[in-house]
């Protein structure tokens, strides 16, 4: 039972490992193409030029700036890709989002089931024996308590 559930647990972890590199693969060459374009497009195309430039108007009017901001939006997609998949991968996942928190870790959540059932076989074991115990004692108030006169 244990081997075969080893054996389960083995080929569900090589096929979240492959589905992981399905996802990821694609995903990063989607924005790394994005990465490119928002290069090219900040460089290549024209920028408008307002009539009464603000500070932002005046930042925003250098291509360098305008690619520069693109791609820091690129590589934190690249950083949340990478790291959502490596804490899946460890068994972590997300522990925080926002005001919800996590107590406990998966890996920590396992161990104690694992204790739990254990505990609970053990206290299965002593109700049996108990019971076994119940049992003799009754026979043996039984035959305390017959008349002795009647045959037992």
């Amino acid at each position: 039972m244990a081997e075969g559930q080893s054996n389960r647990n083995s080929r569900l972890a090589w096929w979240a490992e492959r589905l992981g590199v399905l996802l990821v693969l694609p995903t990063l060459a989607v924005l790394f193409a994005g990465g490119v374009y928002a290069i090219a497009d900040a460089v290549l195309a024209p920028t408008p030029a307002a009539q009464r430039p603000g500070f932002i108007d005046t930042v925003l009017a250098s291509r360098a700036v305008v690619a520069a901001i693109r791609l820091a939006i690129i590589f934190g997609a690249v950083f949340i890709v990478v790291s959502v998949v490596a804490l899946i991968a460890r068994g972590q996942w997300l522990i925080r989002v926002g005001p919800v928190q996590v107590s406990e870790q998966v890996s920590d959540i396992d161990a104690e089931n694992q204790r739990l059932r254990a505990s609970l076989d053990n206290a299965q074991e002593i109700i049996d024996d108990l019971r076994q115990d119940l049992i003799k004692t009754g026979r043996v108030v039984n035959q305390a308590t017959q008349d002795p006169g009647e045959p037992g």
